[in-house]
């Protein structure tokens, strides 16, 4: 059986949104924040990086960055809107990044298994089209929840790149589940079931009796 072309539109457009979403996760530019002794810092999910002055040449002065790794409940030093919100922001929105990725990885999955067509794993399984949207849909959802957390932020801080990447990220989530939701909900039913041939014996004289065969198939 051919894979359906929206049903492997949409596993694309999910694929897009997972490397987008790990493109984003892994950059330090994720916002952009001014510390209080006047150096400035790029910070992401999982690595920040200072700007810090190396020398003054004859444009101006020449900046180097010097970068360490995050982890979860990172606090460190600078003006007190990083130290009270930006620390649970960015918690949040790293929970929300792994789901969505663990997500869109098992409809990736689920999608390769169902073309391999397992036993338990059929691209006739009732269940197969739809645990596929659910994922995405899944994913499209926590994504949301961790952006509208950057919603309020300090004067002191700046949404950077990665955060408006991983927008796109969420955005091709939904798209994905939308095209699939969208595909299941106009499935017609008669294109569920095979294609059924109904032979009906008919006369078309009164004493002249022969077979005249009526074929019904299914438009799908």
């Amino acid at each position: 059986m051919a894979v359906r072309k929206l049903l492997a539109t949409a596993v694309a457009v999910a694929l897009l949104s997972l490397i987008l979403n790990n493109v984003a996760a892994f950059t330090p530019n994720w916002v952009y924040q001014a510390l209080e002794d006047g150096r400035k810092r790029s910070v992401g999910l999982w690595k920040m990086c200072y700007e810090r002055g190396k020398g003054t040449s004859k444009h101006g002065q020449t900046l180097e960055r010097e970068c360490e790794s995050l982890g979860w409940g990172s606090d460190y030093p600078g003006f007190q809107e990083s130290r009270s919100t930006v620390k649970l922001q960015f918690d949040m929105m790293r929970a929300c990044n792994l789901i969505a990725t663990v997500a869109l990885t098992a409809g990736q999955l689920i999608f390769l298994l169902g073309l391999v067509e397992l036993p338990l794993i059929t691209q006739d399984s009732q269940w197969w089209e739809e645990a596929i949207a659910a994922l995405f849909q899944l994913s499209s959802f926590v994504l949301v929840i961790g952006l509208v957390t950057f919603y309020r932020i300090g004067p002191y801080t700046h949404l950077s790149w990665s955060c408006y990447l991983d927008i796109g990220a969420c955005l091709a989530a939904t798209l994905a589940a939308a095209m699939l939701i969208w595909n299941i909900l106009h499935r017609r039913e008669d294109c569920l079931a095979p294609r059924v041939i109904v032979i009906r014996r008919s006369l078309s004289a009164r004493f002249r009796p022969r077979f005249e065969n009526d074929y019904v198939e299914s438009p799908c």
